[in-house]
């Protein structure tokens, strides 16, 4: 299979690169401790062997901030090393909890032996946050099914790779054909994920030595000298962005605006009750869903809260304008972004 995926070349340069990889043990020694972390994680939710577990799940087993080792926490930060994902805001974790009968349902999809593109196209996009590329999903299903998936989450990385290794895009339309009886751009994303993770894995199991990694490891392999382009960096300085669709003409560019915008959508967010609003630390105290009380910090950047030194043990929730902590920050499962809310909403971009 192969010969017909990668030129000679191709593979002499994916030898050579593998063994340099090999050579630095900080890559191996961060997927063998992840491994080990995995274990606690399947200990703890073991739904492909039990899926009637799955019903057991209370709100706080998924999403739990300030307490460790939740499900979400899981998928985004202690098995960051078997798949990373850029989470911009902790409403994708509220949303599953506010619709879990539904999140539930398709977590039992995900455990399940559907084929992979079965899995992504159930319908996520029921949850608001969960539709798009669906990478979420597309990383629980990985692990649930480590050894059969290569936790690249995004389409677009996928092609880059394969591009890269140079495999001919008509062999790519062949196998479309082949497995789905369609061409490639008339695919669903499931169908065109299930194929390309098809074809990366043939190209891993194929060559030595990278037949004997596990896909894990394959895949710092990819991103480490493949890398794909990254986007255009947001500047992140006050602008002026028509809001066209909501009750405020521009975008805010302080923090007071963000107030304003928690102000117009605190019940959508979360948090039908306000307590009080103050000018000291914190800035707020609500009332959630559950009835539970939280304290919340506004910020323009989310970043801010550290360069205020703040502690975060005080504070349940940082709803700001923009996201731009680093992605591996774990004050990110704190964060809600207004902008990002709006854009989900509304399509404004």
């Amino acid at each position: 299979m192969t010969d017909m995926l990668l030129s000679d070349n191709t593979i002499a340069v994916i030898k050579n690169l593998a063994k340099e990889f090999e050579e630095d043990l900080n890559y191996k020694r961060k997927i063998e401790e992840a491994w080990k972390v995995y274990k606690e994680f399947i200990n703890e939710f073991p739904f492909k062997d039990k899926p009637e577990k799955i019903d057991e799940l209370k709100p706080e087993d998924l999403y739990n901030p300030g307490k460790p080792n939740y499900f979400f926490h899981y998928i985004e930060h202690r098995l960051k090393d078997l798949g990373h994902l850029g989470i911009g805001s902790a409403l994708i974790w509220q949303k599953a909890v506010e619709n879990i009968d539904i999140f539930k349902n398709l977590l039992k999809i995900a455990v399940s032996n559907k084929s992979l593109a079965e899995k992504v196209d159930a319908n996520w996009e029921a949850i608001p946050f969960w539709g798009g590329d669906k990478i979420v999903a597309k990383k629980i299903i990985f692990l649930y099914d480590p050894q059969n998936i290569v936790p690249v989450f995004k389409n677009d990385h996928l092609k880059h790779f394969l591009k890269k290794l140079n495999v001919p895009s008509n062999i790519i339309e062949a196998k479309a054909m082949k497995n789905f009886d369609s061409p490639l751009n008339g695919l669903t994303l499931g169908k065109e994920y299930e194929l390309l993770n098809t074809l990366l894995r043939e190209i891993k199991n194929s060559v030595e030595p990278i037949r004997n990694w596990d896909n894990a490891y394959f895949t710092r392999f990819l991103y480490k000298y493949f890398p794909p382009p990254k986007p255009q960096e947001e500047i992140v300085k006050p602008g002026l962005i028509p809001l066209s669709k909501i009750k405020l003409l521009y975008s805010p560019t302080n923090e007071l605006g963000v107030v304003l915008l928690f102000g117009m959508y605190h019940e959508e967010l979360g948090f039908p009750y306000i307590v009080k609003i103050s000018d000291k630390f914190p800035d707020a105290i609500v009332i959630d869903k559950s009835g539970n009380i939280r304290t919340i910090e506004f910020e323009y950047l989310a970043k801010n809260f550290k360069e205020h030194d703040h502690p975060s043990s005080q504070c349940d929730y940082i709803i700001c304008w923009i996201n731009n902590l680093p992605e591996d920050d774990e004050l990110r499962d704190k964060v809600i972004s207004i902008k990002e809310f709006i854009e989900e909403k509304y399509g404004e971009k």
